[in-house]
């Protein structure tokens, strides 16, 4: 048997006793889930480093008046 430790900001540290049969499944879940905490923090410093960026110069904007 094996013991999966799930914790909640704020809140308890929650543990859930796992069957073997499941730990391979848990183990995806768990891989996948790091996978994308890692893009979606990608994304967010890519998105500051555009919010850090000067808007382009009011003469350089083509008008389509």
């Amino acid at each position: 048997m094996a013991v999966l430790a799930v914790g909640y900001p704020g809140a308890r540290t929650r543990q859930i006793s796992l069957r073997k049969d499941q730990v391979a499944h848990v183990k995806r879940g768990l891989a996948n889930y790091q996978k994308l905490k890692a893009a979606i923090e990608e994304i967010r410093e890519l998105n500051q480093q555009l919010l850090r960026l000067e808007p382009p110069d009011e003469s350089s904007v083509r008008s389509d008046k």
